[in-house]
């Protein structure tokens, strides 16, 4: 009788068969294993390089009048081949090459003369087939780092000695400066106060920094700085709640009682909010901008222009403030109203951009209903402005589709709009009303508009037109004033405000116009609307434990790379709501909080600091040199680039030696992935927690290879199927359970750490049918990093294989299951050790 065999033949190629013993066949082929270092290089290539010459050019002199601008760059070929190289003992690299236009204006003529030259900008290495540098003959490699992903993180800590909790956040830029909010109840006779810290500077209070963004005043001639009725009407005409109990009777501070009013109308009548404006001193906005001058910068003097431009640099410059791409998408995850608003109900019904009803009043948001919203709360439905700052504003721009009716009206227009008739012939800076929206849906299907800004309508009477206009005019810009839907003209027939243009100098109201204003809403002549432009933000209203609670979210329309005032909105109202239990900690040390920063990446930013050091260079050039005999070559010193590049390549912590022992031991490095490097941890600082193996490990990170020593968990392996998306997160395969069947789909679909949070995920030897259906009701899974068994009926998704949660070199050790995981780990690091014969 025939024994039942316990393995099957697998074959490979033509000629080779191996016998797999394994019970579970994998449906998944393993990906390209060097991908990590081959997809990253190209990405550089093709749009990293055009990303920093962008952020760099034009390069302008002081006086203004020469302009050096890139147009464009491409690499020569390279002039030895890879064997060539090694045997020569030379870099493998080609030539870069710039496309460059200087732009000369005669200062008396105003004539521009341009010349155009191609700039060779040094010879750049380049990445061989196989995922290596080759850098004076030898082979190397670049090792991808972990580093904690830019972006919001919430945290609250239990005092010891008092026992009570202390509410943190910050916001984290990859390049530029860390703003961070903090809970403070040390003195007791206060109660809690917040905090904010700008750059790890002294702790002040976090009301100054928001009076200095422009949630404030300034006093002016024969203003009563006591008196709440004009605050009072203003909020109510902004369709804000009046907190009167919040007034202090015999306040001897000017506008204090105002901001009362201001900041519980925005923010919610917290008690932390009224205990930290009770403990503010600074009564202006001039006060609280030189406030944060004198935080900032306490050796020098200061001053309002100073002030201003050190705000302007320290959060809303690009050149200096960089949140990356990822930053902005965790900004975006965290910061937006969706996922605060599950498991609580609605204070009112949710109404979308085309205006049907999507929920109910009290209807409580679910997981499924959630998803559901989402692209509706990503065209920018219920948002509103709050008050800002015109000098602080650079919005970026976005598409939206004319049919979202209720989220194009107060959307400021960012391209002229050249239409068949009057109505939808417009221009550039027009504040779009109702009756706008409607003429341009009969003729364009899209239009471009700001995003970070919008202007809310306020309907204006005889009661509240003067406190709307006083207040109107300074916390807000005015972008619009209509009478029944059509612009209102002046005694001279001149429409009053007809465009709100960023970054360009708004004119007031003049007098008159303003008393014309006053005499349409006295005299009942029609509807007059006062359009505020402010910044944007997204809002709704829940009920959490009986009482509404207020959440503020960024414009989901905003992809800026800096910071915006939104963002610093959404970011105090989420540390303000956690103090009514909505929201959710942030363990950083989950792989949904932390990103690998690849090759292209790292050569990207040594290759900004090279580029900016050549700016320099450049400009004192065009200060110096005879303007009449200039050339884009004689600007250009390309020293300090090719030293930058030089530099990182010869002598970079992450810059190392290919492991070549064995073909093994050069994949795994090519894989590597260290939490060591400039910008990263060192073994000395870090602790037992960001060595330890996480649950988001699973399929991502390999638990058992890491070396054993002083690097222990710093230095890890990515795992078999492990891969990078397009922001730097790990993501791992997982095989799609249709719920509705109870059948485990061929389709595959990829998710980072933070995504597969909220689903369950059973094993890959979990037994199925032939139908695809689970063998039994019950099966081992995990959810959160709880393993434990779950209702076949109720997981979403199916690992794809037994060895996706380790990697390559530990999957090929035979029967791992068997194996202590110590043990394990000094084997897998053995292998790679191994000689060939």
């Amino acid at each position: 009788m025939e024994n039942k065999q316990t393995y099957h033949v697998v074959h490979y190629g033509n000629k080779a068969t191996r016998r797999d013993y394994s019970k579970v066949s994998s449906g998944l082929d393993l990906p390209d294993l060097v991908e990590i270092q081959t997809a990253a290089f190209d990405w550089f290539l093709r749009d990293g390089i055009k990303e920093v010459f962008n952020d760099v050019y034009p390069i302008s002199n002081y006086a203004g009048n020469i302009r050096l601008k890139f147009l464009d760059y491409e690499f020569g070929e390279p002039k030895y081949s890879i064997s060539e190289c090694k045997y020569r003992e030379v870099n493998y690299s080609a030539p870069l090459k710039g496309k460059m236009e200087l732009e000369v204006m005669d200062p008396e003529t105003g004539e521009v003369i341009t010349k155009n030259e191609e700039v060779f900008l040094g010879d750049f290495p380049l990445m061989t087939p196989t995922g290596t540098f080759i850098i004076n003959g030898a082979e190397r490699i670049i090792v991808s780092q972990i580093v904690r992903s830019p972006g919001a993180y919430f945290d609250i800590e239990s005092e010891e000695r008092t026992g009570r909790d202390t509410y943190k956040c910050e916001l984290i830029p990859s390049r530029g400066t860390w703003l961070e909010f903090m809970s403070d109840d040390k003195k007791a006779a206060l109660g809690r106060i917040l905090n904010v810290s700008i750059d790890r500077r002294r702790k002040v209070l976090s009301s100054i920094l928001f009076k200095a963004i422009g949630l404030s005043l300034n006093l002016e001639r024969g203003e009563n700085a006591f008196d709440t009725t004009n605050m009072k009407k203003f909020l109510k005409a902004l369709n804000l709640p009046v907190h009167s109990d919040v007034i202090v009777p015999e306040e001897e501070r000017e506008f204090q009682n105002d901001y009362m009013l201001l900041y519980t109308a925005i923010f919610g009548n917290y008690e932390e909010v009224r205990n930290t404006l009770a403990a503010d001193k600074t009564k202006t906005k001039n006060e609280a901008l030189l406030a944060v001058y004198e935080n900032q910068r306490a050796d020098e003097i200061a001053t309002i222009d100073g002030a201003v431009t050190l705000m302007d640099a320290k959060f809303f410059d690009y050149r200096r403030y960089d949140l990356t791409k990822a930053g902005r998408y965790k900004v975006h995850k965290k910061l937006s109203i969706l996922d605060r608003m599950e498991g609580l109900s609605l204070e009112k019904d949710l109404v979308s951009a085309e205006g049907k009803t999507l929920v109910k009043k009290g209807v409580v948001i679910d997981k499924e209903l959630r998803n559901e919203l989402r692209a509706e709360i990503d065209k920018g439905i219920n948002c509103r402005a709050l008050p800002f700052t015109h000098t602080f504003s650079h919005p970026s721009t976005a598409v939206m589709d004319t049919s979202w009716k209720n989220s194009l009206v107060g959307r400021i227009l960012a391209v002229d709009l050249d239409g068949k008739t009057e109505r939808t012939t417009l221009e550039m800076g027009t504040v779009l009303t109702e009756e706008d929206v409607k003429a341009i849906a009969k003729e364009f299907k899209q239009v471009t508009v700001y995003s970070g800004i919008i202007a809310s309508p306020i309907k204006v009477t005889n009661d509240n037109v003067n406190a709307v206009l006083d207040y109107g005019s300074r916390m807000f810009e005015i972008g619009r004033v209509t009478l029944n839907g059509e612009d209102l003209t002046n005694a001279d027939g001149e429409v009053m405000c007809p465009t709100y243009l960023p970054d360009v100098e708004v004119t007031k109201l003049s007098t008159a116009d303003q008393e014309t204003i006053v005499a349409e809403a006295t005299n009942h002549s029609g509807e007059v609307t006062i359009w505020l432009v402010g910044a944007c933000v997204q809002e709704v209203t829940v009920m959490q434990e009986g009482h509404p609670v207020n959440l503020i979210g960024i414009d989901p329309l905003n992809d800026k790379h800096t910071i915006t005032m939104s963002d610093m909105y959404a970011l105090y109202n989420y540390e303000l709501t956690m103090f009514d239990g909505v929201g959710s900690q942030d363990d950083i040390d989950m792989l949904g909080n932390r990103r690998i920063r690849t090759v292209g990446e790292l050569i990207q930013n040594q290759f900004r600091i090279g580029l900016s050091r050549m700016e320099r260079v450049v400009k004192e050039r065009m200060s110096i040199a005879d303007t009449a005999n200039l050339t884009p070559k004689q600007l250009t010193n390309i020293r300090p680039l090719t030293a930058a590049i030089k530099e990182f390549f010869s002598s970079s912590q992450l810059s190392q030696f290919m492991d070549q022992e064995n073909p093994l031991a050069e994949l795994s490095n090519k894989r590597r992935i260290s939490a060591l490097g400039p910008g990263g941890l060192t073994r000395e600082r870090a602790g037992f927690e960001v060595r330890d193996i996480h649950n988001s490990h699973y399929g991502r990170m390999c638990p058992i290879e890491t070396p054993e020593g002083p690097n222990i968990g710093l230095i890890n392996n990515l795992s078999s199927y492990g891969h990078l998306n397009k922001y730097g997160f790990i993501q791992t395969p997982y095989r799609k359970v249709d719920r509705e069947k109870g059948v485990v789909t061929n389709e595959i679909v990829w998710l980072t750490a933070d995504e597969e949070d909220e689903y369950i995920v059973a094993q890959s030897n979990s037994k199925l049918i032939a139908d695809g259906t689970f063998a039994e009701k019950v099966v081992m899974g995990r959810h959160q990093g709880v393993n434990q068994e779950y209702p076949a009926s109720s997981v979403d998704y199916m690992d794809v294989s037994p060895k996706q949660v380790v990697a390559v070199a530990t999957a090929c050790i035979p029967f791992l299951e068997n194996d202590d995981s110590n043990r394990a780990l000094m084997g897998a690091n053995m292998q790679r050790q191994a000689v060939p014969l």
